[in-house]
């Protein structure tokens, strides 16, 4: 991690997807990849899920500013699938948010990107540097690879992270990009 004053820190990411995990994980008996449509409470986007997912809150420091982030996910097929969110003070501070999102997703996993594009689905913000669809290989704690598939995009103030994650040897492209596809963002009012 960087800077604490300038990126969340790796222990409120931890903290955030600890709780996450932890209620994914006595889901993952779920029939593996069952999709359906969610939206996610008090989030202005419908995805599509492989498994029924769970939502939490917690606040994190983004772009200088303490914001509830939630984080809405799910485990099916040894996959997690995760949309994180959060809304900022002002549409402004949205490109350093994604840009911190973009660190925070590669150095969690000591990773390195292995494939970036830029990315601007409909009705999101357009011409943000770090809105980017990402792959990402690195490794969780305990040295074991993992990959990742992350969208980072934005629509006013709102900023999202859209990850698929998966140790290496079990990770599914087709299931990463159906998630990814599936991003639905409804216009602002």
């Amino acid at each position: 991690m960087l800077s604490t004053a300038r990126f969340p820190t790796k222990a409120a990411v931890l903290r955030l997807a600890a709780p996450l995990a932890a209620a994914l994980l006595l889901g993952a008996c779920s029939p593996a990849l069952d999709w359906r449509d969610v939206r996610p409470k008090d989030v202005n986007i419908l995805l599509t899920y492989p498994c029924k997912p769970e939502q939490i809150a917690q606040d994190v420091l983004l772009a200088g500013h303490t914001v509830n982030m939630s984080m809405t996910g799910c485990v099916a097929d040894n996959m997690t699938f995760a949309l994180a969110h959060a809304r900022l003070p002002n549409a402004q501070l949205a490109a350093v948010a994604l840009a911190q999102l973009h660190a925070s997703a590669v150095s969690n996993v000591q990773g390195k990107v292995t494939a970036s594009a830029h990315v601007t689905p409909k009705n999101a913000t357009p011409g943000l540097a770090d809105s980017l669809d990402l792959q990402i290989d690195g490794r969780t704690p305990d040295g074991k690879p993992v990959r990742e598939r992350v969208l980072l995009f934005s629509q006013g103030n709102s900023v999202f992270q859209l990850t698929a994650f998966a140790p290496t040897a079990t990770f599914k492209p087709e299931a990463a990009q159906t998630f990814a596809d599936s991003v639905n963002l409804s216009p602002l009012n």
